[in-house]
């Protein structure tokens, strides 16, 4: 089968095991439909294809999506090894993660992961009331009690594990809240937050969304006052990409003119063998009939779509940007946002939906803000923190 790409090399995939899911997140970019599931041929073909395709690069990462993937514990449970076993007998080394709302957790899934050095990206909105409003179990018994049982377990033994936070507008005035709940009750020590629902964000939300993230602030100084460091993703991307070597005198800040490796260096493979960029373009492909356009092959057909690699790895943001972005305050570390996001709200890969730039200016400032106070307070924590890398 002649299907490997040949001007890219990809070094890691999503493999979506399922669609299906037992909640019904209020944000779901995967949509109502019917679910889907991945066999354990077509699992077992993704991780030959990315084996081969990644050519002599000796480490590639391979996500199990959905959906929620512990619906197919069963393939992963056999995949895993099988996965590790296969790409060391091509001397490469293989990093296997799941992205999971926790609520089908078990005593058996849980030694598994430690087992098999599995990476776990938890899935959570912040405090009960927030998460129970947003994500809508099936069953009553997959609530958020469920989910705060097995996030404790696993900081366990990883203790520097993500809370993915996905914020909702008409939730805004919660997320303070929220973040502390993750830290103080559960224990989580880095925390990410994800808006979504963009066309909804009006000044009224964007004002609250200021104001908590200013209380957010203030809770991480107290935070290393108590020398204990928190990891928000928001104000450490930007503090360390942009205000604190801006303020070091640094220039030509801009590490990349492309936001991520969506098409040509990480890929996506559906239940179908089918390739794609990533797995969030999944809605933009359905909303704008693109699925010729934007399919990348497939495992069981000849031919790879190497003229849309070539597409995804000259992305070039800066050649592409409006005339506004040349007076942002974050241009200069800017790379034009999630393509499939601007793809669906703005059919233009290169082109944010105008309320993602309003809601990057905001982290920022606020980020700006918290840095100055830290640096005040000459705090020895905070210095040592500012030394590693994001």
């Amino acid at each position: 089968m002649q299907n490997l790409p040949l001007s890219v090399i990809p070094t890691a995939i999503d493999i979506d095991v399922t669609d299906d899911c037992n909640l019904r997140c209020v944000y779901c970019f995967k949509g109502p439909k019917t679910p889907r599931y991945t066999d354990l041929k077509t699992v077992r073909n993704a991780i030959n294809w990315i084996i081969e395709a990644s050519s002599h690069v000796s480490k590639i990462t391979v996500n199990l999506m959905g959906g929620e993937p512990l619906l197919c514990w069963d393939i992963i449970k056999e995949i895993v090894p099988w996965a590790k076993k296969r790409a060391s007998s091509f001397n490469k080394d293989t990093y296997i993660s799941m992205t999971t709302n926790l609520t089908l957790m078990n005593d058996e899934i849980r030694r598994f992961v430690d087992e098999y050095g599995m990476g776990i990206l938890m899935s959570i909105d912040g405090s009960p009331e927030i998460h129970n409003a947003q994500r809508c179990p099936l069953s009553p018994e997959h609530n958020f009690d469920l989910v705060e049982k097995w996030a404790k377990d696993l900081l366990r033994t990883r203790p520097r594990s993500d809370a993915r936070m996905t914020l909702v507008p008409k939730n805004v005035s919660k997320l303070s809240k929220g973040f502390e709940y993750l830290v103080n009750k559960i224990g989580f020590q880095s925390v990410m937050i994800s808006p979504a629902e963009y066309p909804d964000w009006t000044e009224e939300y964007f004002m609250e969304y200021k104001y908590q993230l200013n209380m957010i602030a203030t809770f991480i100084k107290n935070a290393y006052l108590q020398k204990r460091i928190l990891k928000f993703n928001l104000f450490h991307w930007y503090i360390k990409k942009l205000v604190h070597p801006s303020s070091q005198g640094v220039k030509n800040l801009r590490e990349r003119v492309s936001p991520c490796g969506a098409g040509y260096n990480y890929l996506m493979i559906d239940f179908n063998g089918d390739i794609w960029p990533c797995h969030r373009f999944d809605n933009a492909i359905q909303k704008h009939n693109l699925d010729k356009e934007l399919k990348m092959g497939n495992l069981y057909l000849d031919g790879f779509n190497d003229d849309l690699a070539h597409v995804f790895q000259t992305f070039n943001f800066l050649k592409m940007r409006p005339e506004k972005c040349m007076t942002c305050s974050i241009q200069e570390i800017c790379c034009g946002g999630c393509p499939a996001a601007n793809l669906y709200y703005t059919k233009n890969i290169y082109l944010p939906h105008e309320n993602v730039c309003k809601l990057h200016q905001i982290e920022y400032e606020v980020a700006e803000n918290l840095y100055n106070d830290l640096i005040k307070m000459n705090l020895k924590s905070f210095e040592e923190d500012l030394k590693h890398p994001f």
